[in-house]
């Protein structure tokens, strides 16, 4: 069930991600909330199920992050074309060094 809990909240932050960027576009406005409300029951889902099965909420946050890390840049690249300036590849660089700071030092 963890990897369950898992995947679900990974399928919820891409359909978040989605629906943000195309609703910020203004493209598919009524259908983006629509799909926002499903991320979000799906995201709620995830969290209900990763605390039933897997006792903290920690793995399911460092879960999350990572999923916003990996995949909002993709997606905005695919939807809008968009690369990166210098500022938010730092970023990006620092967000995947601390993820992995999370997951490995106890």
């Amino acid at each position: 069930m963890q990897i369950v809990a898992l995947l679900v909240v990974f399928l919820g932050e891409f359909l978040a991600i989605t629906s943000e960027i195309f609703f910020s576009k203004g493209r598919y406005m009524y259908v983006m909330i629509f799909l926002m409300f499903i991320a979000g029951c799906l995201l709620l889902g995830g969290y209900w199920l990763a605390h039933k099965y897997m006792g903290s909420l920690w793995p399911i946050y460092i879960a999350t992050i990572t999923a916003i890390l990996i995949l909002e840049p993709i997606i905005i690249y695919v939807v809008t074309g968009e690369t990166p300036n210098l500022g938010a590849r730092i970023g990006f660089v620092l967000g995947v060094a601390g993820c992995f700071a999370a997951l490995g030092i106890s």
